[in-house]
């Protein structure tokens, strides 16, 4: 019985020893195959890189022969390569838009809108999605808005990235829409739309600020707020009456990135606002649209009772602490305690931001 339990201990040991030994071979198989496939990637790059440069440099006209060295067997993943420079080899704005140029042809445009509406494979699908991004296709957009509705995490989510890619009014359009899907992250959405020229884009996220869900106002007044508030801004006042305390904090913000300071009184009323999330939002957006002039109202909120409206306003008060100080001096010579403690830690905190600096 005993050489029994020993001889099946030693096959044991033998079976994990070869495993192992696979294991590591093929590890370091793997490793080698990366290695080459990206030195392979690498060189071919290079030589792009080398054929683009001296094209740029020649002065000579983009043709068929010109740009046969380069765009001859150029691979997808390379114009991507390229584009986005997220590889070690750099292309500057003149030599991708070389290679931009040169890549596209009637016949490889509608091979990547073919594979990018129906690829089985998804990631060739997403590939050829954001290739039309960038260049522009005009049947991008609706390829994309198509694979929005895909069953596919990836292919929804990279349908998403190339509509911000593309920056023109139907793309924005398209992804302001998606504001009101619970599918799609709103924040990630108000991100890209951010980055659009700011005409393009606002008028679509106004027509959200009527929206049933509180969800799609909020983010639509965000993204006003980061564009072009102003444009909107008598739209954007009738949600100061809205039941939803995100949504009127979020109005605050839009007015005070409005650049409107007639609008400072819409502020000094939101200071009284029942809900702390309105009133810390007053207490920010006030010195962004009239500076130090906000300093005497701002100040009455030194007895608040929230916590973060008192933060806001201690924030406000480092920030503008000249225009602050001569309200502090009456504050010291009287007998509020807690208001003198605070005005104590502004003072100290002003300070010691000022020597940092």
């Amino acid at each position: 019985m005993h050489n029994y339990f020993t001889d099946q201990v030693i096959l044991i040991d033998i079976i994990l020893i070869f495993a192992i030994a696979f294991l590591s071979i093929t590890i370091i198989i793997y490793a080698l195959l990366k290695e080459s496939l990206a030195r392979r990637r690498n060189i071919g790059l290079i030589n792009i890189k080398k054929n683009v440069y001296a094209l740029h440099h020649s002065g000579a006209k983009l043709s068929a022969n010109t740009c046969a060295p380069f765009t001859e067997g150029s691979t997808p993943q390379q114009f991507l390569d390229i584009e986005t420079n997220r590889d070690s080899v750099f292309f500057n704005k003149d030599e991708q838009e070389i290679f931009k140029s040169c890549f596209t042809s009637p016949e490889k445009l509608k091979k990547i809108e073919k594979i990018a509406a129906s690829s089985r494979n998804k990631w060739r699908r997403i590939e050829a999605m954001l290739i039309l991004s960038y260049l522009d296709d005009e049947s991008a957009p609706a390829i994309c808005e198509k694979s929005l509705k895909s069953s596919n995490d990836d292919i929804r989510y990279f349908s998403m990235l190339a509509l911000g890619q593309m920056k023109t009014g139907r793309s924005a359009e398209i992804l302001v829409r998606l504001l009101k899907n619970d599918n799609f992250s709103r924040r990630k959405i108000v991100s890209m739309l951010e980055l659009f020229p700011p005409d393009v884009t606002s008028s679509y996220a106004a027509g959200l600020l009527k929206d049933k869900k509180l969800e799609v106002r909020f983010w639509a007044l965000k993204l006003l707020s980061r564009l072009n508030p102003k444009k909107h801004l008598n739209e954007i006042l009738e949600l100061f009456l809205d039941p939803a305390d995100e949504v009127r904090a979020e109005v605050c913000e839009c007015i005070g990135n409005s650049d409107n300071k007639t609008m400072a009184d819409k502020l000094y009323i939101a200071l009284k606002d029942k809900s702390w999330i309105v009133r810390s939002a007053a207490v920010k957006a006030l010195p962004v649209l009239i500076g130090d002039a906000c300093i005497r109202n701002v100040m009455e909120l030194l007895k608040d009772s929230s916590l973060t409206v008192l933060s806001a306003v201690k924030e406000v008060l480092i920030n503008h602490i000249d225009a602050a100080k001569p309200y502090m001096e009456h504050i010291f010579s009287g007998d509020d305690a807690m208001s003198k403690l605070i005005c104590a830690e502004v003072i100290e905190e002003a300070d010691r931001k000022n020597v940092k600096k």
